[in-house]
């Protein structure tokens, strides 16, 4: 086998592996995008808790 045929068939090889990954990477991708958008928005972004106005002042003199 001369040297050019070894490293065409070295390069070829590498891109083989390239698509291989880069597929991969997608799978994992489109898996990360499936599982987030389960996620609802007010799990994400709990609502605040409102506090009356007599919780706030314990709040503030006996700390939290």
């Amino acid at each position: 086998m001369s040297k050019t045929d070894r490293s065409q068939l070295l390069l070829n090889m590498l891109k083989s592996e390239e698509r291989k990954d880069s597929q991969q990477v997608e799978q994992i991708k489109k898996s990360y995008i499936k599982e987030i958008s389960k996620i609802s928005k007010e799990e994400m972004f709990p609502k605040p808790i409102k506090l009356t106005l007599w919780q706030k002042i314990k709040i503030i003199l006996l700390g939290k």
